[in-house]
């Protein structure tokens, strides 16, 4: 098993002028969401909620056909802009948790495709009326045609709607529309635990995802009994541990990410607060520590070198992106 760094010639990174004043920097390739089968890891960005440099941290999750974009942040759909992509380009999505870094884009998101799509990809037949063409829209709409698939464990879908997406998305054309108007729900093929705490799994194409709770909250402020407020790590194919947003917990990597080849954990460089810092980071384990990579991070990491204290590297976002040779058996996450 081997996980490589590669560099996609996108072509020039350039600015465009796209509207009369309003200008993007642009490749001048899109990015792929395909691959030849093998796993890859593509980064939005690497910083936390509120880095100027570093873009937000978001995912996009790759194998053969099937892309999986996990999180969808305030600042993600002008990033997608960036690689020649929109929201349109999204079948497949998970969120880690309910802060606007990771849903901020959710409503631009649900409303394109339930109004937008079916302008775009059922253009209007010769000969065929106007009220024709509509109702031929509206169904199109109420089939679901275009919605993309939410892979959203029972006890995040109240908190997702009514928390999030409620206020924005309701306002719409009828008085009792819900999470399932704009998303294809997909729960857990499996829930496996021994106690409150333990893994959910999802199928996503060929992509196996599996997450854990984690402690993306102030100690004492999570009601562990249905986990309010949801917030989880994952575990791609059973060979990236990615925290998530979490304050240091050294159990959770030892549970959930021992066997992975990659780790990714979420670091600010001061301390407080519902992240992990550098300084508690630095007591792990050297030989967990070669096979991490720090990302969600706060801009005042960028002035530290991590490697000199044993980790793999600070995450890198697109075009670098992170392969990983195909494998014949693995085991479950």
């Amino acid at each position: 098993m081997a996980m490589k760094r590669v560099e996609l010639d996108l072509g020039k990174y350039e600015p465009k002028l796209v509207s009369p004043g309003v200008g993007v920097w642009q490749y001048e390739k899109p990015l792929p969401l395909t691959t030849d089968g093998h796993l890859r890891l593509i980064a939005l960005g690497v910083g936390a909620g509120f880095s100027n440099k570093m873009r937000q941290s978001n995912f996009i999750i790759v194998k053969g056909q099937t892309a999986l974009f996990v999180d969808l942040g305030a600042k993600a759909t002008m990033r997608l802009a960036e690689f020649g992509r929109s929201v349109h380009d999204i079948e497949h999505i998970l969120i880690t948790h309910s802060h606007a870094d990771h849903t901020g884009s959710l409503e631009e998101l649900a409303l394109k495709k339930r109004y937008e799509a079916p302008f775009l990809k059922l253009p209007k037949q010769p000969g065929e009326s106007d009220a024709e063409y509509m109702k031929r829209i509206v169904r199109a709409q109420n089939r679901g045609q275009f919605r993309p698939a939410l892979y959203i464990g029972d006890e995040y879908v109240h908190e997702l709607w009514e928390d999030v997406l409620r206020g924005g998305l309701m306002v719409t054309e009828k008085t009792n529309i819900g999470l399932a108007d704009f998303f294809k729900i997909k729960k857990p093929r499996e829930i496996t635990r021994k106690n409150p705490d333990g893994w959910e799994y999802w199928n996503v194409g060929n992509i196996r995802v599996a997450s854990f709770f984690n402690k993306h909250a102030p100690e004492g402020n999570i009601r562990s009994h249905f986990h309010y407020p949801y917030t989880v790590g994952l575990v791609i194919d059973g060979r990236i541990f990615i925290s998530g947003d979490t304050r240091f917990d050294l159990s959770l990597i030892n549970e959930f990410g021992q066997n992975c080849e990659m780790l990714l954990h979420d670091c600010q460089h001061y301390p407080g607060g519902v992240h992990a810092n550098f300084n508690e980071l630095k007591t792990l384990p050297a030989e967990i520590r070669r096979r991490m990579y720090l990302y969600h991070l706060s801009d005042g990491m960028l002035n530290i070198d991590v490697k000199a204290d044993g980790f793999a590297s600070r995450l890198e976002a697109a075009p670098i992106v992170y392969d990983f040779d195909p494998i014949t058996n693995s085991n479950e996450a």
